[in-house]
């Protein structure tokens, strides 16, 4: 049978004839016994043994710990070890000569864990001593679960994440391979999906798992800015070039030399601008607009979209040749709805997110609420989950999420004859909800949907939401 190692024990007495008696009388009860005589030789004493012994461990399992020491007073020692996150667990003994309750009182309210009067029977301080010590077995042992816990839970969404993305969908991990496999050529993707569904995530992961990682990774989103600030936006402009143009600017295509460009929303790019993005993509060259100077850039490009492409060509509003540059590596991210398997790991993983940032100590899910979670049809996505779990941590005041803490939407069932709506005339009217409840304030508006105002712009002008003026 395995040998157990020996509980050490630390003994705390300026008079030397009590703690060799103590010394003694532990030891032959098997213990491992360290002693000092003095406030300074004790907290030398386990400083050393923190440094000693494993992480896991604390210097010592016990602490017997006289209230008068000729250097310090006992309290001021017994604080010190209850503030020190390494030793705050270790089970401390107060040895005092007085015996009144209010002295006991004071004991147990500077952090002892129990108190032993002076002078003492030799029997009862070894069951006290027995009694600490199953205390602190079972608190180590608590803590050995609690950290398995949090390592399996590492382990989990390690195995299925690859950057910030999270997902254990047969759909999602062909993504993750794919990623690898084209992450160090400088081939030309197109990411194409619903809103909210992690398009930018995967864009990033592709540049910082390639060779270009240390270089930049500029974002642009097209929808942002009409056809003239966008030409300026991508490739920038000379002074003078058009009213406004004060200075040169510099394009997010040289900014990105080097290293990779993102073009979000590329399905909202007007047939003048596609022309310049096509010849970028074919020989890597443009100037500026207003000028004549030809510059070439070692960009990679990535562009992303929630549009249907293929329809958007049968229209004649996107180029077929722009279309096939981009889609050299085509990448499909499936709806939330689409890999329901996922929709526990991503709520987790967002529930400890936002515990730690807000500093609550919720840990988990009522049935319930995950059924409800399984039920919705997440029409935004994994940003909606996010925006969900968010609203019901903060609401939350247990130590798990239940459906009163859920905002009030996804309690609601829909009425059997209710018309089934869009995605798009969801988000469209989600917006215009959200711009009348902040009076058309633009950035309040942003901020509660939590998107940039760039986006909220493109969105705006891809609905054709404007204010209607009122006369007076």
């Amino acid at each position: 049978m395995e040998n157990r190692k020996p509980k050490k024990i630390l003994v705390v007495d300026d008079e030397k004839d009590t703690v060799e008696m103590i010394t003694t009388l532990l030891e032959l009860e098997g213990y491992q016994v360290f002693s000092a005589q003095s406030g300074a030789e004790a907290m030398g004493l386990l400083e050393a043994g923190k440094q000693r012994s494993p992480e896991a461990e604390t210097p010592v399992d016990l602490i017997l710990l006289d209230i008068v020491l000729g250097d310090a007073d006992g309290r001021d020692i017994c604080s010190k070890i209850k503030e020190d996150e390494e030793m705050k667990f270790i089970p401390i003994i107060i040895l005092t000569v007085r015996s009144t309750l209010q002295d006991k009182i004071n004991s147990l309210n500077i952090g002892a864990d129990d108190y032993l009067t002076k002078p003492f029977i030799n029997e009862e301080l070894l069951a006290k001593v027995r009694v600490m010590l199953r205390i602190k077995d079972l608190h180590d042992e608590l803590k050995k679960e609690k950290d398995k816990n949090i390592l399996l839970s590492q382990a989990l969404e390690k195995r299925y994440s690859f950057g910030n993305i999270l997902g254990k969908n047969s759909r999602m991990q062909e993504i993750y391979e794919l990623i690898i496999d084209i992450s160090n050529t400088d081939s030309t993707v197109l990411i194409q999906g619903e809103s909210g569904t992690g398009k930018e995530l995967i864009a990033r992961a592709i540049h910082y798992s390639s060779y270009r990682k240390t270089k930049p990774f500029i974002v642009a989103n097209c929808s942002a800015y009409s056809q003239n600030l966008l030409e300026s936006e991508l490739f920038g402009h000379e002074k003078g070039s058009f009213t406004g143009a004060i200075r040169r600017k510099i394009g997010r295509f040289e900014l990105s030399h080097g290293g990779t460009i993102f073009l979000d929303e590329i399905g909202e790019v007007s047939p003048p601008t596609q022309i310049l993005l096509l010849r970028v993509l074919q020989d890597h060259r443009f100037e500026r607009v207003g000028g004549e100077e030809t510059l070439e850039v070692d960009v990679r490009v990535i562009a992303a979209t929630n549009k249907n492409l293929n329809e958007e060509m049968k229209k004649g509003t996107f180029r077929e040749d722009l279309y096939y540059r981009l889609n050299v590596i085509p990448i499909f991210v499936p709806p939330l709805r689409e890999r329901r398997d996922d929709i526990s790991l991503l709520a987790s993983h967002f529930l400890k997110k936002f515990g730690n940032e807000k500093g609550k100590e919720t840990t988990s899910f009522s049935s319930e609420v995950m059924e409800i979670f399984l039920a919705h049809s997440w029409p935004g996505n994994v940003r909606e989950l996010e925006n969900v779990i968010e609203h019901a941590v903060i609401i939350s005041k247990q130590d798990r999420i239940l459906p009163k803490d859920l905002p009030r939407y996804l309690l609601q069932k829909p009425l059997p004859t209710q018309k089934l709506v869009s995605l798009q005339d969801y988000e469209k009217s989600i917006i215009l909800k959200t711009l009348e409840e902040t009076n058309w304030n633009k950035h309040e508006t942003a901020k509660r949907l939590k998107i940039n105002r760039s986006t909220l712009y493109g969105k705006l002008k891809h609905y054709g939401l404007v204010r209607a003026e009122i006369n007076t």
